[in-house]
């Protein structure tokens, strides 16, 4: 068992060792407290109760790590998903419809980009002023009704499945597993770290910082915007209600990920996935146990200070060990 965690520690560091081995806990004593909690049918609840955060979580991994925040995610998926009922229903063809919403969506991230690079407002100033207004807007295009009315191709990606598998889910291990991979090992996206540690030492060195910004704020908003149109496909309908408070607990599965928030410049796509399972899970243990579902903001919020902290600890060590 010591050898096991020291090679998980070498691999994966303290962070995602830790969260892992609380991952594993909680489901042990939840096997126990119910049988039904290891069955695939609980299993697929659980994933597809957190599916929208967690694609969108992918591209707010990259911006917190670039050493942004974008808060705009929770509004740009309601209004992908009103904007691309409003196309299909009007009569323009489902593949058409959904590239049209993802380019709108890939737009506010743009837009997000210039807030901060052109006009040097922080990302929390320009993305909450973009998350009141693009809500405001979806608000707008549906008169505050529902879309609804979709054909049955549509449906396929938010309710089909492939080799027994929903699709949400495929399409979330597919961004997670091919970002991550390109995080990890391709220079381009390495870029990501350096600017989050220091952007001016990363602009001196020669790295392209403004492209670098408009690539995580548009790939965050193009992910929320993905998310939009699975959402309006899963539940058969668009409402402009969509993922209110979603960018709190995206931040929150992203930051106790191993992504640090305060700096930037570290994290993961792995510990963000661990991050989102944690959600997920404590979620699913909460609704299986009938116990208040207020009681999983707290653990919520005190595992998410709980992340900072470990961050912070973590970095500090490292600091004095380079120091030493």
């Amino acid at each position: 068992m010591k050898k096991l965690f020291y090679g998980l520690y070498n691999r994966l560091g303290f962070h995602s060792t830790a969260l892992l081995g609380v991952l594993i806990g909680l489901s042990i004593i939840m096997r126990f407290r119910s049988p039904y909690f290891l069955t695939w049918f609980n299993f697929e609840i659980l994933f597809m109760g957190f599916i929208l955060e967690a694609i969108m979580a992918i591209g707010m991994t990259l911006v917190i790590i670039s050493g942004g925040i974008d808060l705009s995610v929770s509004s740009v998926l309601p209004f992908s998903a009103i904007l691309t009922g409003l196309l299909i229903t009007a009569g323009v063809p489902v593949g058409l419809a959904v590239g049209i919403t993802l380019l709108a969506a890939l737009s506010i991230g743009m837009i997000n980009a210039t807030l901060k690079i052109v006009l040097a407002v922080h990302p929390f100033i320009a993305t909450l002023a973009m998350m009141l207004t693009v809500r405001g807007l979806a608000v707008a295009m549906s008169s505050g009704q529902s879309i609804s009315g979709f054909p049955d191709e549509f449906a396929f990606l938010g309710q089909g499945y492939i080799a027994g598998i929903p699709v949400p889910i495929i399409i979330f291990v597919v961004l997670a597993g091919g970002l991550g991979t390109l995080l990890r090992h391709h220079k381009f996206f390495q870029q990501i770290y350096f600017i989050g540690y220091d952007s001016k030492a990363a602009r001196v060195s020669g790295i392209n910082v403004t492209l670098m910004n408009y690539f995580v704020f548009g790939l965050s908003a193009l992910l929320a915007g993905l998310a939009g149109i699975i959402a309006a496909s899963q539940y058969g309908t668009a409402h402009n209600s969509f993922a209110i408070g979603a960018e709190l607990k995206v931040i929150a599965a992203v930051v106790i990920g191993g992504t640090n928030i305060v700096r930037g410049g570290e994290g993961n796509m792995f510990g963000t996935v661990l991050g989102v399972l944690f959600m997920a899970i404590v979620f699913n243990a909460f609704a299986m146990s009938g116990i208040d579902t207020y009681w999983q903001e707290i653990v919520n919020g005190i595992m998410l200070l709980v992340a900072i902290f470990m961050v912070e600890a973590a970095r500090k060590k490292q600091n004095r060990s380079a120091v030493g």
